[in-house]
C-alpha cells in the first residue's frame, strides 16, 4: 500500500511540474499604481508625481532620483505620436490633445512585468497604459481615436487600436486631415493588414479596475496577473485593399 501511495505521489508531483508552466503561459503580470500628471512633453510623453503609497510600492523599480523626488516619466505604450525632440510637424497639436486628457488629472497607470520580473521601462521612463480617474478609457486608445496619434504596429494592442485608427483616418481627424499623410499611411496599412491572416497579435492590458476605496481610480498599488489568451477574429478593413508584403518603409510625419 505504501509503495502504491509513493507511486501516486510521484505521478502527482510530475504532473504539477508539467502543468505549472502552462498555468502561467496564458497570463502576464502587471504593476498598477497611481499619480498625478504634472507636465506634458509631447503627445505620448509626460511626467507623473506618484502618490506616496505608489512611490513606496515602486521602490524596487525606481532610480535614486525618482525615489527621492517621487516623479517619474511615462510614455504611452503601443502608440506613436509626432515627436517634439525631432520637431515633427503636429507635435504641438498632439501635445495639446494629450493635455486635454490628462493635465493635472489623477491617473491609474499599468505597466507590464516580464516573467523574469523585469518591468517595462527604459533608463529614463516607464511604458504604460494610462487611464484617468474620471474616465475608464485608456488614454492611449483615446489619442489614437482623436487622430493625433497612430497605432504602433510593432507594439500594437490589437484590434481596438487598429480600428480606432481606421475610423480616425476615414473621418480625417487630427493628422489625417493632411492628404499626403493620409495616403501614405493608408497605403502602408493596406499592405500591413490588407490580406487575411495579417491581423496584429493581440496584447491586451487589463480593463480599468475599481478596487481600493470603492471609487473608480482609487486602487491600491498592486501586482496582478491577467490572462492574455483573448483573441479577436474580426479582420480590419482598409479602403482599396491590395495584397502585398509588410516590408515597406513606415510613413513618417510629413509637413502640412
Amino acid at each position: 500500500m505504501n509503495g502504491t501511495m509513493k507511486i501516486i505521489q510521484k505521478i502527482l508531483a510530475l504532473t504539477t511540474l508539467i502543468l505549472s508552466p502552462l498555468a502561467t503561459a496564458n497570463a502576464e503580470d502587471f504593476l498598477m499604481f497611481n499619480g498625478r500628471a504634472i507636465e506634458v512633453y509631447d503627445g505620448d510623453s509626460f511626467t507623473v508625481r506618484l502618490t506616496e503609497a505608489s512611490r513606496q510600492f515602486l521602490q524596487p523599480f525606481l532610480t535614486p532620483a525618482e525615489s527621492r523626488s517621487g516623479v517619474i516619466a511615462v510614455q504611452l505604450a503601443g502608440i506613436d505620436c509626432p515627436e517634439r525632440a525631432q520637431n515633427h510637424p503636429y507635435w504641438q497639436q498632439s501635445r495639446t490633445q494629450l493635455m486635454r486628457f490628462i493635465n493635472n488629472q489623477h491617473l491609474n497607470i499599468q505597466v507590464e512585468v516580464s516573467r523574469n520580473q523585469q518591468i517595462n521601462r527604459s533608463a529614463s521612463r516607464f511604458f504604460a497604459v494610462v487611464r484617468t480617474y474620471r474616465n475608464g478609457t485608456a488614454v492611449n486608445l483615446a489619442m489614437v481615436s482623436s487622430g493625433w496619434a497612430k497605432d504602433d504596429y510593432r507594439f500594437s494592442f490589437g484590434y481596438p487600436y487598429v480600428m480606432a485608427q481606421w475610423e480616425a483616418m476615414n473621418r480625417r481627424r487630427g493628422i489625417w486631415a493632411n492628404t499626403d499623410q493620409y495616403h501614405a499611411e493608408n497605403e502602408f496599412r493596406m499592405r500591413l493588414y490588407g490580406t487575411r491572416g495579417n491581423t496584429p497579435e493581440i496584447h491586451p492590458y487589463p480593463e480599468y479596475r475599481t478596487q481600493g476605496n470603492g471609487k473608480r481610480g482609487g486602487e491600491t498599488p498592486q501586482k496582478f496577473s491577467q490572462s492574455v489568451s483573448q483573441q479577436y477574429t474580426q479582420q480590419p478593413r482598409w479602403k482599396n485593399e491590395v495584397p502585398g508584403n509588410t516590408r515597406i518603409k513606415v510613413p513618417q510625419f510629413k509637413n502640412p
